[in-house]
């Protein structure tokens, strides 16, 4: 053989590569906007749909409302949902960023909770009113993904990536009661720190069970 050394093909198992190691606090603002613009690209390659569990499709699964995303949740969001694909297979985007018409629109017919929808109060004076709440959709700090073809499974799966992988930064804190809702976790979850955007210091954890998530594919 020629040279001095022989490369050897390593598999990496359960790795995600992502570029370098900085820290995107530590890079200059134009090589963090072209990372941040890398990271908003992905989560628009991915499937998009509408999830029908309201009246109607109001959109807010589209490109303006990837955009309006706030940057630091889109990078931990897109970093998490690259390597879920990467070990476990197919994702959906069925919400980002709404405005208040957008989430009164989704609140139409969801059977789940839903901030935007009306609800009556009773306030001290014993007078009812009329009080809305407003969603972290609305702060650009919360996204709807469909795990594979949205089994409780697939759903208990990405879950469960989630809390063995912390590094990523994201969470689903309501849970069963809307499995596809994802928010940054840990405190100021409206300020989250973008973490390394290379590859991690750690090794992937998969979820304990499935191991690949499948799709629905619409047969013409």
């Amino acid at each position: 053989m020629r040279g001095r050394g022989i490369l050897l093909s390593i598999p990496v198992v359960l790795c995600v590569a992502w570029g370098t190691h900085a820290l995107a606090n530590d890079l200059p603002p134009t090589s963090l906007a072209s990372v941040e613009g890398h990271e908003l690209t992905f989560l628009k390659s991915l499937p998009r749909e509408w999830s029908g569990t309201s009246d109607r499709d109001c959109k807010t699964y589209e490109d303006k409302n990837i955009d309006k995303l706030s940057r630091p949740f889109a990078t931990s969001a897109a970093r998490f949902l690259k390597a879920f694909v990467e070990v476990h297979g197919h994702v959906t985007i069925t919400s980002a960023h709404r405005s208040a018409q957008e989430q009164s629109c989704v609140c139409e017919g969801e059977k789940g909770p839903c901030a935007g929808r009306p609800r009556i109060v009773k306030t001290k004076t014993g007078r009812r009113i009329v009080k809305r709440s407003a969603s972290r959709h609305q702060d650009g700090i919360a996204l709807d993904v469909r795990a594979g073809t949205g089994t409780e499974e697939e759903f208990t799966c990405m879950h469960e990536f989630a809390r063995f992988n912390p590094q990523f930064g994201v969470h689903f804190p309501i849970g069963r009661r809307d499995q596809p809702h994802m928010e940054p976790s840990g405190p100021g979850r409206k300020s989250v720190r973008l973490a390394a955007l290379g590859t991690p210091a750690h090794h992937i954890t998969p979820c304990a069970k499935m191991k690949i998530m499948l799709v629905d594919e619409h047969m013409d």
